[in-house]
């Protein structure tokens, strides 16, 4: 019998609502005993023109990784991570395969510029993922 999943991928960014994901991601990962790749999507280069600057977020993307990597620990699995640079939407998608399912945050809490961007965001991925989407829903 095959498996209808073959693995996880979680997009997230530094925000609580991704922890979530994380967290969903991890423990669906070790009941279906499949891996789970935690990605972030780095996307400042279009906007940033400072090698300093963006060595920075790089580093604080690179720090928030292993954060919620050690969730996978605490439900007893390895979550891999992977930062990728591009737009988050298009990236997303294309890390995707058929066989995979996408777990990620809904952006509710997030206000002005963010809600539009990470809106978009999500709403491109369930729209153009050649796999299922699952959206973990913030708690109001």
């Amino acid at each position: 019998m095959s498996k209808d999943f073959e693995r996880i991928i979680i997009p997230v960014d530094n925000s609580e609502s991704s922890k979530k994901a994380v967290k969903k991601g991890a423990l669906l990962a070790k009941l279906l005993g499949i891996d789970a790749k935690i990605i972030t999507v780095n996307d400042t280069h279009q906007f940033i023109s400072s090698v300093i600057i963006e060595e920075k977020m790089k580093k604080d993307a690179e720090a928030f990784l292993e954060e919620f990597k050690k969730i996978g620990k605490e439900f007893g699995i390895n979550l891999e991570t992977q930062l990728i640079i591009g737009k988050p939407a298009e990236e997303i998608v294309k890390f995707a395969k058929e066989n995979d399912l996408i777990i990620i945050a809904d952006q509710e809490k997030t206000v002005g510029l963010d809600k539009f961007m990470m809106g978009n965001v999500s709403r491109d991925v369930i729209k153009n993922a050649p796999c299922s989407v699952l959206v973990v829903k913030s708690k109001k």
